[in-house]
């Protein structure tokens, strides 16, 4: 179990899996698009967002996930 501080101050608390899946898809900066994804961690994806730790894009039929962490925060 990890912790995670999003953006409005909150502490989150990450199952194992769901660390993992955040140390795989955004060492980086960037967007994650969900055509890049396969089944199980576009279920993972939508549970970070339900947490409030991913943000969800949607543009033309396109979705993506960004990160939703405060930065000011250790």
């Amino acid at each position: 179990m990890k912790t995670m501080v999003t953006k409005g101050g909150i502490t989150v608390w990450l199952s194992s899996r769901e660390n993992q899946f955040i140390q795989e898809h955004f060492s980086e900066d960037k967007l994650l698009e969900k055509q890049n994804l396969n089944e199980r961690d576009c279920y993972i994806a939508q549970s970070l967002v339900t947490k409030g730790v991913l943000d969800k894009d949607i543009n033309n039929k396109q979705v993506a996930y960004k990160l939703n962490t405060n930065k000011m925060a250790k």
